[in-house]
């Protein structure tokens, strides 16, 4: 695979904090073609790479390119960097830090899209209509726009910026129906924003196959934005697609949200698991179901069949004689 030019890169964006004996993260994607013969023998090589320096994160290969979050060593990651930068040419990382790896695995995944919005059409190309934090920043206070969350619902809830409109999506599939539906005007200044930036580049292409002739996206997404502008325009935190749930304003990880164990929306409920006691946090939506007042998907499971089973005296027959 030699390198390309012209390709459109992205970055997630985290907190570039220092910290000693820390795991390492780092993210991006990139758009770019890539043969679908060459797919399998490109995970092969990520496999390995990954595997044989301890690293855990998940890496997505489709055709139009590549997007991934891994975490690991100070060596591995710089490895990771070069490897991939020597074989789909330069790509922009953003590195951060966590105590803890922020993944349970290793895992490169062949996909349809790299993004899923299942619509052929819709071929992020080129450096399109980005804003850097500071012009997303300063075009927010023209009153005459119109701000949309390109993300999925249960992540606008953990936070979003002010002013903004919720599509109400459950995936990012149902993006370009919502647009079709929104009735927002078509010479309307729009601004899109999501999580890192990936997710707008095909989200700004859906809007502009509608008519819309004025869109801009968020360069580097909701993460970028708050490296620059922590406490500002953007209200709550963010959902990132990892251990952490949430960052906050300055990226820290969440010391509010965890991840739902039966349905992995993020929660702020803390309860006693019904079956072992064990302290847990859950969502309000699961805590309305009996059997999901417990700690894992294990313990719900074990607590439904004990709830289930009836008393000796129900299942006794007696005999006539």
């Amino acid at each position: 695979m030699h390198k390309k030019t012209g390709v459109l890169l992205g970055i997630m964006i985290y907190n570039g904090m220092d910290m000693i004996d820390s795991v390492h993260i780092t993210a991006g994607y990139a758009f770019l073609p890539i043969d679908a013969e060459h797919l399998p023998t490109i995970q092969k090589e990520l496999l390995a790479f990954g595997n044989a320096r301890g690293m855990r994160g998940l890496t997505l290969l489709a055709t139009e390119g590549l997007n991934g979050t891994v975490c690991g060593t100070a060596e591995a990651i710089a490895g990771w960097k070069e490897f991939l930068t020597e074989k789909f040419g330069p790509i922009v990382f953003k590195d951060s830090h966590a105590d803890a790896p922020v993944f349970k695995r290793w895992s490169v995944k062949i996909k349809p899209e790299i993004v899923v919005i299942k619509k052929d059409t819709v071929k992020p190309a080129g450096h399109h209509n980005h804003l850097t934090p500071e012009q997303w920043q300063m075009m927010m206070e023209n009153n005459d726009v119109t701000i949309i969350d390109a993300r999925n619902h249960f992540e606008v809830n953990v936070g979003k910026f002010r002013g903004a409109i919720d599509p109400k999506i459950q995936s990012f599939s149902e993006f370009p129906d919502y647009v079709r539906a929104s009735g927002i005007p078509k010479d309307k200044k729009v601004m899109l924003y999501c999580t890192g930036g990936i997710r707008c580049e095909k989200a700004i292409i859906a809007m502009e196959q509608e008519g819309y002739k004025n869109v801009f996206q968020l360069e580097g997404g909701i993460l970028a934005y708050l490296q620059q502008f922590p406490e500002a325009a953007f209200e709550g935190e963010c959902f990132v697609f990892d251990k952490r749930v949430a960052v906050d304003q300055h990226l820290q990880p969440s010391k509010t949200y965890g991840m739902c164990p039966h349905c992995s929306d993020p929660c702020t409920l803390r309860i006693t698991c019904a079956r072992c006691d064990h302290k847990a946090m859950i969502c309000e939506q699961c805590n309305m179901q009996i059997h999901r007042k417990t700690c894992s998907k294990n313990c719900a499971e074990i607590h439904r069949r004990n709830s289930q089973k009836k008393s000796p005296c129900d299942h006794k027959i007696r005999r006539v004689r």
